[in-house]
């Protein structure tokens, strides 16, 4: 147990089970030889406990019953032990392999780690009593929750020694940015679902029918009666109005704050990135005195700036990366230059060309300002004194929200016949009030911070479960659902019919456009699209779509049918594909892919490491996870 925590730390709590890794892992054997009542899976001869279990599916269940809306069923329920269980495992075998590698977490980061978590924090001060009442109300222990924050951390030392080191080659490179560059030109037709649906088609016998077979899809939405008690910032301090005396000693303090920034126009020479020979080459015809704007229009690959001189103008702190920054605010005087500075867009010489000193402000001017920041400030100190009486009195006594109302001088607000798609309702207050632990206990709820400067508990009763809706009530929307899937089915009758007439009307030069009106479609011209946003009034599913089409032949085509959101069949006919050229881009944009495909080189590097550690695993599931006996 860690004393520092113990002493002082705390927020709301969310569970959330190491890092559950966004992977979709085969299903490793199932050992009926796992018979103890504690153990879930064994992986390489550890265990992974049945509480870890327990726990994990029990926070996946909330979150599900309130998505599902009522429609959460005994499948759904075996889906999510299969998915917690194999991310539990997957965890497993990644913290064995950051072990095998030495990487250790002393508990000196795990209780940093914990104190900084907005879950535990109100405004900008970490509390134990949120952190011990938030454990308490989910049942966790604090070693458990150590133990999760401390594996985490580990994780996350394992990701960064693959991740930090990952890089692309130069070829890598341009046949990406060629990819990402690349054009497509493709004309197409559609086939309008709506036009074909007929609802005087579908008799009742069919709806009846329908309906019989899938009665159990059409219930009513699960409701409650939601009580809520909420805290505000805002409300902490009517008619606030500080002293003289108080704005002048504010304005003092902070009298940095009223200073405009110092400016500093700068030129600079920009090479390649490692380009350090021509670099210094550069430097050394400076030091001995050639001309700066010279030099940076012959060698700087900053083109825009090297016509003039390398001058980038007027730059604040902040506009440029950190070494840039520190390297042109170290310059002390105007006409000094840097050494050699790195950033991710290569490598610089920086001259300093101007300097604008910050001017202060007089009280006067600034005095509004100071008046409203101590008022903030006035807020969120008896906000924060309100909260943590709050989160006593919760912990004191969580099965009276008419206790903690009386205590602390706030009214409880009630509403009736809340559903989950409730839109007068907070969305974070909603998806709390819809946890299965809080409607089954009638206890009220841990603290919710709704925001930075706003928090509630609540509590909820006369919980309503979903009823199937009868036949009357729900006979105009099978009919319509019907209806509409009918004219789908015609309408992509259409469009393969289209398809298969469309080679011989090609090949014959005949009137494309003619054809597809035939067919009930509106034809569509010809229109180029990039993955950079050109799309010329396209739907960016056509788009995208023409991107999954193999490159045609020369004086050839590719055609081929898919779908828009709106369920309506396309027919596209791809006839042109244009690669892109990495000479056309700035060296900024060119930077930037960069950076974004050394990202995603990285993911990828990490995903196949996972894969590999599970891969190779000894992993046993016990029986009794995947098909309990309820």
């Amino acid at each position: 147990m860690l004393t520092s925590i113990r002493e002082g730390l705390g927020k709301i709590f969310a569970l959330v089970i190491l890092l559950l890794i966004a992977i979709s892992f085969i299903f490793w054997g199932v050992d009926f030889g796992l018979t103890s009542g504690t153990i879930a899976a064994r992986v390489n001869g550890e265990d992974v406990s049945l509480y870890e279990f327990d726990q994990a599916l029990r926070f996946r269940e909330q979150q599900a019953v309130l998505g599902a809306q009522g429609n959460f069923d005994v499948n759904t329920r075996n889906q999510l032990r299969q998915e917690v269980i194999n991310a539990l495992v997957a965890d497993k075998a990644i913290l064995q392999r950051s072990q095998d590698r030495g990487f250790v977490v002393s508990d000196d980061d795990v209780a940093t780690a914990i104190a900084n978590r907005q879950e535990f924090r109100i405004g900008d001060e970490f509390s134990f009593d949120i952190y011990q009442s938030r454990l308490i109300n989910e049942g966790i222990t604090p070693d458990y929750y150590e133990s999760l924050q401390r594996n985490a951390l580990q994780l996350g030392m394992l990701q960064q020694s693959i991740t930090g080191t990952s890089f692309i080659l130069p070829y890598e490179f341009r046949l990406a940015l060629g990819l990402l560059t690349e054009r497509r030109r493709f004309s197409y037709a559609q086939f309008d679902v709506a036009s074909y649906i007929n609802e005087d088609t579908i008799p009742d016998e069919s709806v009846e029918i329908y309906y019989n077979a899938n009665s159990q899809n059409y219930v009513t939405e699960p409701s409650i009666t939601l009580e809520v008690l909420e805290i505000t910032s805002d409300a902490m301090t009517d008619d606030f109005m500080p002293t003289e005396s108080s704005i002048e000693e504010y304005y003092q303090a902070n009298i940095e704050r009223f200073v405009s920034d110092e400016q500093r126009r700068a030129s600079h020479i920009l090479f390649e990135p490692g380009n350090f020979i021509s670099a210094e080459q550069v430097l050394e015809r400076l030091n001995n005195g050639e001309a700066f704007n010279d030099l940076a229009l012959e060698f700087s690959v900053d083109q825009l700036s090297a016509q003039n001189g390398g001058d980038l103008g007027f730059i604040s702190r902040g506009l440029y990366p950190d070494s840039f920054d520190q390297a042109l605010y170290s310059l002390e005087s105007v006409g000094d230059y840097t050494q050699i500075v790195e950033t991710q867009f290569g490598l610089h010489i920086i001259r300093l060309d101007e300097l604008e000193l910050g001017q202060s402000q007089p009280i006067e001017e600034v005095r509004d300002i100071l008046i409203a920041e101590l008022e903030l400030e006035a807020q969120g100190s008896a906000f924060y004194e309100k909260s943590i009486q709050l989160a006593d009195l919760i912990y004191q006594n969580n099965t009276d929200l008419d206790f903690i109302s009386g205590s602390l001088g706030i009214d409880i607000t009630r509403y009736e016949g809340v559903t989950p798609a409730d839109s007068e309702i907070n969305s974070t207050i909603l998806s709390n009030a819809f946890n299965a632990g809080l409607i089954d206990s009638g206890s009220t709820s841990p603290l919710i911070e709704i925001s930075e400067n706003h928090i509630a508990v609540i509590r909820v009763s006369d919980y309503v479960e979903p009823q199937e809706r009868s036949l009357d009530e729900v006979t105009d929307l099978i009919r319509g659902q019907l209806a509409r899937s009918d004219a789908e089915r015609i309408a992509f009758a259409d469009a393969e019919a289209f398809l298969e007439r469309l080679q011989s009307a090609l090949e014959n030069g005949e009137d494309i456009p003619n054809i597809a009106s035939q067919f009930n479609a509106t034809w569509n011209e010809p229109r180029w699209v990039s993955r950079s946003g050109e799309l010329n009034e396209t739907p960016i599913e056509l788009a995208n779509a023409s991107y999954t089409l193999q490159k045609p032949d020369l004086d050839s085509y590719i055609a081929n049918i898919t779908q828009l959101q709106s369920g309506d069949p396309v027919v596209m006919i791809l006839s042109a594909v244009e690669m892109g050229s990495t000479e056309a881009l700035d060296e900024f944009t060119r930077q930037s892919y960069g950076l974004q495909l050394t990202d995603l080189n990285a993911s990828i590097e990490y995903d196949v490491y996972v894969r590999q550690a599970v891969n190779d695993a000894d992993i046993n599931i016990s029986q009794a996870v995947i098909t309990p006996i309820f």
